[in-house]
């Protein structure tokens, strides 16, 4: 299948991939924003908004079908940015299918797989979304995903969004972090060009450790977003657009 998605503009394709629990609406700054330089294509993963429901449960499954859809639009190679979930999804594109990545953009992501220390968690997380809605999972991820100064409106953008994806997708997403392959050595011998753009305030996935893991990607160029925590496209959408117009041009 292909997958639902947003566009905007002409020219080379960017595909924009949405982190955990949203969907493809979280990037319509960057739709509005960049399309004078790419046709960006923001997609909906599997099980939410424009996508129907599907049977895989992987991110690699969910890679194929980001790039089945880009095979849909005719689209030969793409610049692959994703955020978060989305991230480790663009790796697994990397990994898996690299004559489609003409450039890589990682937003608040990391390449390592998930540590058996933290797979309880996401098994807590999926049994959450499963009873009681991904809604539910606000009361645990909220105080992770922002910057002190995140604007409430925003905040209700992120509520909007997890309203919206069904407990049996959120678990799923859960469980297909969980068990994630390792993207390091994938990354470490990449040979397009790489930006990573992190929050000053992500507590979810410290800063300090995403320059650590960034410096060690060939060629790599590293881009602190500021006043901005786990979500810097929505939080800080014009620091993230510079920084993306930038390395896109």
């Amino acid at each position: 299948m292909a997958l639902g998605f947003d566009e905007k503009g002409t020219g080379s394709v960017l595909v924009l991939i949405h982190g955990f629990p949203f969907d493809r609406t979280m990037w319509s700054a960057q739709l509005d924003a960049l399309s004078d330089l790419r046709r960006v294509v923001a997609v909906d993963l599997p099980g939410r908004g424009k996508s129907k429901e599907f049977a895989g449960s992987s991110l690699d499954a969910y890679a194929d079908e980001v790039v089945g859809t880009l095979d849909e639009l005719g689209v030969a190679e793409a610049d692959v940015a994703g955020l978060s979930m989305g991230g480790y999804v663009a790796l697994s594109v990397l990994r898996r299918h690299s004559e489609k990545v003409r450039s890589l953009i990682l937003l608040d992501t990391k390449p390592s797989a998930d540590p058996e220390e933290a797979k309880p968690g996401r098994e807590k997380a999926a049994e959450k979304a499963q009873s009681r809605g991904t809604i539910a999972l606000e009361e645990d991820l909220f105080p992770k995903f922002f910057a002190a100064k995140t604007d409430e409106s925003v905040k209700e953008r992120v509520r909007e969004m997890m309203r919206s994806t069904e407990g049996a997708t959120g678990a799923q997403d859960a469980l297909a972090m969980r068990d994630r392959a390792d993207s390091t050595d994938a990354l470490s011998k990449v040979e397009v060009p790489v930006l990573v753009l992190h929050g000053a305030e992500d507590i979810l996935i410290p800063f300090d450790a995403a320059k650590e893991w960034a410096s060690k990607v060939p060629g790599a160029k590293f881009v602190s977003i500021p006043d901005a925590g786990h979500l810097g496209p929505l939080e800080n959408p014009d620091a993230v657009n510079s920084a993306i117009r930038e390395f896109l041009s």
